[in-house]
């Protein structure tokens, strides 16, 4: 069962190539004209990164 809420500065794994996010801060995004909750998170090699809560949260899973 997926996590509804998201928990920042805890380790995720992408579904697809596996690797390791950190969720650093929330933020807001446009998408078609509105503006929707969104998180910044941080890869290993410490880019940034940043997609629509809902996205993240249906593609990433909490390490545990």
């Amino acid at each position: 069962m997926k996590e509804k809420n998201l928990k920042l500065y805890h380790e995720y794994t992408h579904y697809k190539n596996l690797m390791t996010y950190i969720p650093i801060n929330y933020c807001k995004i446009q998408k078609d004209d509105i503006w929707i909750d969104a998180v910044i998170y941080e890869a290993d090699d410490k880019s940034l990164y940043v997609r629509s809560t809902q996205e993240f949260i249906e593609k990433f899973n909490l390490k545990k």
